[in-house]
């Protein structure tokens, strides 16, 4: 019992710790702060939800005498729900890929409540004060990027580039941001799914399948065929909406690709230093996130992970 409290107090400092990071060093904080619900997830799954909900309540506590209202509210929506729920449904033998998109759409779903409310006391529309938020996250982001680009010596030609894309990735958000939000909060719930498996040590299980074995629903692949038409041939409302459901379908291909590649370094007993480099070059290097991303999306046809029969 003294274990348990030892571990959810520590947890809720953490996780207020975790944070409280952003706010201290602003965007060189943005992966830290992605592992905000680590520690209550951890808590919830070695000791149960019970604790794990008392540290997230703990948590959103400290956050509320140190910060306010508004960031209590968004530690909750972001960081303390899939810190609960996850665990939650992990504990209850639901597959970890199941139980991230049932998180996921929760998360958009407890999102979308509070802003209604919000705006229903603020007695503005919904639609209205997302765009003023969107703008003003946009706005912050074209800031920082053109602030980091600003002390950079390069000839004229070059800064005019550098400020044509920076214009460009600014319009791009401004259609995409809806997709881009639930793909980072879903590339979030991941990492977390990892990081307990990586954690449990035999103390618990992340139920379903192993990840050089998992694949995306069949069916899936159409949706994102026929979204990747609209996108190309489409304009106006339908077509920002395809455009944000490709970019949330895009890295679950992305995903399979990995676990496509990850089946062949297992295969082939490579180390886990070469598996962990191999991640990061086809993660970070153009354009090898695009030829994994094709690579599970044609894993559906070519089976890339089926042994080969010897010849006779």
């Amino acid at each position: 019992m003294q274990s348990r409290g030892l571990y959810v107090l520590l947890g809720a400092l953490a996780g207020y710790m975790l944070f409280a990071s952003f706010a201290v060093l602003g965007f060189a904080a943005v992966v830290l702060n992605l592992f905000t619900p680590l520690p209550s997830a951890f808590v919830g799954m070695r000791f149960g939800s019970v604790s794990g909900g008392v540290t997230v309540v703990i948590t959103a506590l400290l956050v509320l005498l140190m910060g306010g209202q508004t960031p209590a509210l968004m530690y909750l929506l972001q960081f303390g729900l899939p810190g609960v729920a996850l665990p939650w449904l992990l504990n209850r033998k639901v597959a970890w890929d199941r139980a991230t998109v049932f998180v996921l759409w929760a998360m958009v779903a407890a999102s979308l409540c509070g802003l209604f409310v919000v705006s229903a006391v603020a007695g503005q529309s919904p639609i209205a004060m997302a765009g003023d938020l969107i703008g003003k996250e946009i706005a912050l982001t074209t800031a920082t990027m053109q602030e980091m680009f600003a002390g950079v010596d390069m000839p004229a030609d070059q800064s005019q580039e550098v400020r044509l894309a920076v214009d460009h990735m600014a319009a791009f958000l401004q259609k995409a941001y809806p997709g881009i939000a639930i793909t980072v909060s879903g590339v979030m719930l991941l990492g977390l799914v990892f990081l307990l498996s990586v954690f449990a040590r035999g103390r618990y299980t992340v139920p379903g399948k192993a990840f050089p074995e998992w694949k995306a629903p069949e069916p899936l692949v159409w949706v994102l065929i026929v979204t990747g038409f609209l996108v190309v041939f489409v304009e106006g409302l339908l077509g920002i909406f395809a455009l944000n459901l490709l970019v949330v379908l895009l890295p679950v291909y992305f995903l399979q690709g990995l676990a496509v590649i990850d089946c062949f370094l297992r295969r082939k007993a490579f180390s886990p230093i070469i598996r962990a480099i191999s991640y990061l070059l086809v993660t970070l290097v153009n354009p090898l996130p695009m030829v994994v991303t094709g690579v599970g999306v044609f894993d559906l046809w070519a089976d890339f992970r089926k042994p080969k029969e010897p010849e006779s």
